[in-house]
């Protein structure tokens, strides 16, 4: 199996995406933010472009010009903005980061990292926008970036998509990269014109191909069993496969199969109607219980009567046992077997440690127990109500 990055990237956060991207190979236009990224990427291939001639920065400015597309943006006046902007940035670059102050190695080069996944070799595959030599003669893999926040430096240290790419120079340079001289890696944020740089240890990169594994093995057994579930993420308002999806494709829907668009507003109409009384009944009730709490602490009272009958109030106490405790009195007696539970969460931590066959052979185990769906409802433009608790007494 041979994956790009990205792919696996795409694979982690939804499943469908990548088939739809990756299998199905359906054809979507480019976004905005893409091309704009895609333009800038391409002024800087050309001003680190190893040559004898540093271009100007006119030369830059005039490359962004004659490539911009103002087609691609809703209006003239967006067009504009993002034009200006691509402008400040390249300049800004030039002046913080002249050509002739680097040695560049390497640019958009491909990579690829070699993995055993149940005695088979696959590879993690990717490009790397730049690699340069430093001048104290580490090298140093320089990724751009044109999102709008720059992260903390404790992600950029945990940043997976770096140790990647150290795994994937590593792989290119073994000569050159070497435990007793690290490789620096860099993101630089372009809109901010600041760098953020990490280093990884042996450990580091040990439990990042270790992490790389599992994730092919998982992929591999969707290939195996046909099965790449929707995901919803914090990205699907920008994800180019809506109208593909399960939880959007109702937005593109133009045969009506048994209600028209009339019937399914006047649905939702009623639908947001009785979830918004049944909020604010909630929440009434909640605030019902808060104020008789509050009495009956006052009073000293567990019990309240009125006329429609009585209320009392109970502690409720929930316990856990001591296990090995439990184990050493119910084991001899063979009834220990009686009380075991597998607990997921336990079962999962052990399973990383385990060698792959196993690993498969705990996920083989594994049953559907119970499936089933709900409805919940995003208020359009109205704040979610907030539902007290009763204090605990």
């Amino acid at each position: 199996m041979r994956i790009s990055y990205s792919a696996l990237e795409t694979f982690k956060r939804c499943p469908l995406k990548f088939k739809f991207q990756y299998v199905d190979k359906i054809r979507t236009p480019k976004s905005k933010d893409a091309l704009f990224g895609t333009l800038l990427h391409s002024a800087l291939k050309i001003l680190h472009e190893p040559g004898l001639i540093i271009p100007a920065e006119e030369d830059i400015l005039k490359f962004i010009s004659d490539k911009w597309d103002p087609s691609i943006y809703s209006s003239e006046q967006e067009s504009t903005l993002n034009f200006a902007q691509a402008i400040k940035i390249m300049k800004d670059y030039y002046a913080k980061n002249y050509p002739s102050q680097f040695t560049v190695l390497a640019l958009e080069t491909m990579f690829e990292v070699p993995l055993q996944v149940a005695g088979q070799q696959h590879l993690l595959t990717g490009k790397i926008d730049r690699v340069d030599k430093t001048q104290d003669g580490l090298l140093e893999v320089i990724d751009y970036k044109t999102t709008k926040k720059m992260p903390s430096q404790e992600a950029v240290d945990k940043d997976l998509q770096l140790a990647v790419y150290h795994l994937g120079v590593a792989n290119r340079w073994p000569t050159l990269v070497k435990e007793e001289r690290p490789l620096k890696t860099s993101l630089y944020f372009l809109k901010h014109g600041e760098k953020l740089s990490s280093t990884r240890t042996a450990a580091n990169l040990a439990e990042t191909k270790e992490s790389i594994t599992r994730d092919f093995e998982v992929i591999d057994k969707a290939f195996k069993e046909s099965k790449f579930p929707a995901t919803p993420n914090v990205l699907c308002d920008w994800c180019e496969f809506q109208r593909h999806c399960p939880f959007f494709k109702h937005k593109f829907k133009e045969e009506k199969i048994f209600f028209n668009d009339q019937d399914v507003k006047a649905l939702i109409g009623e639908f947001t109607k009785l979830k918004n009384e049944v909020d604010e009944r909630d929440e009434r009730l909640s605030e019902i219980k808060t104020d008789l709490s509050k009495f009956m602490d006052q009073e000293g009272l567990e019990r309240l009567f009125g006329d429609d009958g009585y209320i009392t109030r109970q502690a409720i106490q929930r316990f856990k046992y001591d296990s090995e405790t439990l184990r050493a009195i119910l084991e001899p007696l063979g009834r220990w077997q009686e009380v075991l539970k597998v607990d997921d969460v336990k079962l999962k931590k052990v399973a990383k440690e385990l060698p792959a066959d196993k690993r498969s052979k705990i996920e083989d185990a594994r049953k559907l127990d119970k499936e089933y769906k709900t409805l919940a409802l995003k208020k359009s433009g109205k704040k979610k109500s907030h539902i007290s608790r009763t204090p605990t007494a």
